[in-house]
C-alpha cells in the first residue's frame, strides 16, 4: 500500500476513534441497564481500529527498513542463456538419495533395499552412463577426467557390494538382503565398466549370492534371476554353469518367457540348432506374450523347421 492510499484509511480510523470516544462519554449518562452495553460498544469501536492502525504502521516501518538494505545485483541476471541453466529440482530423487554409508546403517531391510537401489541408479549408474561417452573423446585430458570419474564410481560400487555381501553372509536367510545384493551386483555387471578379468570375477561372486538365495529362499528366485545367471555365464563361455541355471529354471520356473529365453540363448551359443528350433517352436505354441526379441526370432525362423 502506498502513502497516498493510507490517507482514506487514516481518516476512517480517526472517525472511528472519535465516535468511540463520544459513545464512551455518552455511556455515563445512560440508564444503569444500558451503561455497560454502551461501554462495551465504545471499547470495541476503539480497539479494532487501533489494531488496524498498528498493523499498517508496522507494515510501513518494515517496508522502510527493507528498502534500506543493499541488494547484491551480481546474483540477478536477465540473461536468457543463464536462465536455461537453472533446472527445476527433482524432489523425488533428491529425497530418496542418501550416501551409501548412511544407507547401510538403516536397520529396516525394505527401506535399505529401496535406498540403495535408488542411490545406485540415480548416482553411480547415471554418472557412468553419462561420462562413459566422454572416454572416447579425442581430447586426451577430457578422456582422462572421464576415466577418473568412472574409476571413482566403480570403487564406490566395489565397497558397497562387499559390505552387502558381508551382511548377507552374516544373515544368509535374510531374503531382503539377499535379493538386494543380487540386484546390486547385477546392476554393476550391466554397467560393463570393469575389465574382463574383474567382470568375470564378479560373475562368480554373483553366482555365490544367487546360490545362497537358491539354498535358503528358493521360491524368491524369479525366472528373470535364472536368465541373468545364464546370460552372464554365457558371456564368459562357462557353459556348464549356464546349463546349471537353465536346468534349474526349467524345473522351478517352467512355462515362463525368461525361462524359454535362457534355453534359447544357451542353445544358440552352443550352436545346437535342433534344440534351439524345438524350443522356439514350443514357445510359439504357448500363450505366453512374446517380447521384441522373441518376435524377431519368430520372424527370422518363421517355419516350424526354421
Amino acid at each position: 500500500m502506498n502513502t497516498a492510499g493510507l490517507w482514506p484509511v487514516l481518516i476512517i480510523l480517526t472517525g472511528n476513534s472519535i465516535l468511540a470516544f463520544i459513545i464512551f462519554i455518552a455511556a455515563f449518562f445512560q440508564k444503569k441497564g444500558q451503561k455497560s452495553t454502551a461501554f462495551m460498544l465504545s471499547w470495541f469501536l476503539f480497539i479494532v481500529p487501533l489494531f488496524g492502525l498498528i498493523y499498517i504502521l508496522l507494515g510501513q516501518f518494515f517496508k522502510y527498513l527493507n528498502r534500506k538494505k543493499n541488494v547484491d545485483m551480481s546474483d540477478i541476471s536477465f540473461n536468457q542463456n543463464r536462465e536455461k541453466l537453472i533446472l527445476p529440482p527433482d524432489s523425488e530423487t533428491e529425497m530418496n538419495y542418501v550416501p551409501i554409508q548412511d544407507a547401510m546403517a538403516v536397520s529396516d531391510t525394505a527401506s535399505l533395499r529401496r535406498l540403495l537401489l535408488d542411490t545406485l541408479r540415480n548416482n553411480a549408474k547415471k554418472t557412468v552412463s553419462s561420462i562413459a561417452v566422454a572416454m572416447n573423446s579425442s581430447d586426451t585430458e577430457t578422456s582422462h577426467y572421464a576415466a577418473s570419474i568412472i574409476l571413482d564410481a566403480l570403487s564406490e560400487c566395489r565397497t558397497t557390494a562387499q559390505n552387502m555381501i558381508d551382511q548377507m553372509q552374516k544373515h544368509p536367510e535374510d531374503v531382503e538382503m539377499n535379493l538386494l545384493t543380487l540386484d546390486y551386483i547385477h546392476e554393476i555387471l550391466n554397467m560393463k565398466i570393469m575389465n574382463d578379468i574383474e567382470q568375470k570375477s564378479y560373475i562368480y561372486i554373483m553366482d555365490n549370492v544367487a546360490e545362497n538365495l537358491f539354498t535358503h529362499n528358493l521360491w524368491y528366485m524369479t525366472a528373470a534371476h535364472y536368465l541373468w545367471m545364464t546370460d552372464f555365464f554365457i558371456s564368459v563361455k562357462d557353459y556348464n554353469m549356464a546349463d546349471k541355471w537353465v536346468t534349474r529354471a526349467g524345473k522351478y520356473r517352467p512355462g515362463m518367457l525368461e525361462t524359454y529365453k535362457a534355453y534359447l540363448h544357451l542353445y544358440f551359443e552352443q550352436q545346437n540348432r535342433a534344440a534351439f528350433l524345438t524350443c522356439l517352436n514350443e514357445l510359439r505354441e504357448t500363450s505366453i506374450i512374446a517380447d521384441e526379441e522373441i518376435m524377431n526370432l519368430f520372424r527370422l525362423y518363421g517355419g516350424k523347421n526354421g
